[in-house]
């Protein structure tokens, strides 16, 4: 009886998140009550030495330890988002980052693969790009640069069921050196990105808004209010980048989720190389930092 009401429940919050990948992500915070995204970058000098010294390519070294972190830490999260720049130093880095995409959707289907890559150009490359994340990877969304305009925008809007990730504010510690800037009509660039985001290229509302916890804003509240509660919201810079997790807290939608956290070091590399039993660290970083975000959200 109690299953029967609990998909029932689920069934009904879902049909309020119009586009499939944002119901698949909305379903995925449900069922592992978790606001966990695992960034997959692949570092080859920070691996397991178990791994790092077996007679295998640089390739397959790699692959295996991904698969390995992907199987540990799916329980527990709600995506993944690959950085496509780790993949990109192999010599078959390309075929990596397909394997490794296809890898969570044959053994993983309910949680969906991002890749983050920051494209962002003219209308000709941005078909390339296009073609090569959604019909090569096989991508369930990638984050794109919406500086070069609506070029940057004109497949997510004309394609309602690619999704982007658009870059409003980003973590990096000198973000503000352009984010910052105070336009004519008063707004910051970041501000001025979030309105056309959400005013012009959102038509299809298939675009995800990124969002830094470590910059110098305070009032996450009144930028919650102008995000739809179905927009999904990524939170950078939690983690090694040293952000406030209690950002998390004012960016949540009325349902106490619809916002999700990106971790990549601090959940591939907790351990010691020379430790055999390294995927305990693994399993140890993933449960805190889902444990520590839940323990946010649950604040009155």
């Amino acid at each position: 009886m109690f299953k029967v009401f609990f998909m029932a429940c689920l069934a009904i919050t879902a049909d309020a998140f119009g586009h499939k990948v944002f119901k698949q992500l909305d379903e995925r915070m449900v069922h592992s009550n978790s606001l966990v995204c695992v960034g997959l970058d692949p570092d080859i000098t920070k691996i397991p030495l178990t791994i790092l010294n077996t007679n295998r390519s640089a390739e397959d070294k790699v692959y295996l330890f991904l698969t390995k972190i992907i199987d540990i830490t799916a329980p527990y999260i709600c995506c993944f988002k690959i950085q496509k720049a780790f993949y990109d130093q192999f010599d078959l880095g390309h075929e990596l980052l397909r394997k490794t995409v296809e890898y969570i959707h044959k053994n993983h289907p309910t949680i969906p693969a991002f890749i983050d890559c920051k494209i962002g150009d003219t209308d000709n490359t941005m078909k390339a790009y296009m073609s090569l994340m959604f019909e090569d990877i096989k991508a369930d969304g990638v984050v794109i640069n919406p500086y070069m305009g609506d070029d940057v925008l004109e497949p997510f809007m004309q394609d309602e069921k690619k999704v982007g990730f658009v870059l409003v504010q980003t973590s990096n510690p000198t973000a503000k050196v352009v984010q910052e800037l105070r336009l004519l009509n008063g707004k910051k660039m970041w501000e001025e990105i979030l309105s056309l985001t959400l005013n012009r290229w959102n038509k299809n509302k298939n675009l995800i808004i990124v969002l830094s916890s470590n910059t110098e804003v305070h009032d996450y509240i009144s930028i919650r209010k102008q995000i739809p509660q179905d927009t999904p919201i990524l939170l950078a810079g939690i983690g090694s980048q040293g952000g406030n997790p209690l950002v998390m807290k004012q960016l949540l939608n009325e349902e106490n989720r619809g916002v999700f956290v990106n971790s990549s070091r601090g959940i591939l590399y907790p351990y010691d190389q020379a430790d055999k039993e390294w995927e305990s660290s693994v399993l140890k970083a993933v449960i805190e930092l889902k444990d520590v975000l839940n323990a946010i959200r649950s604040r009155e």
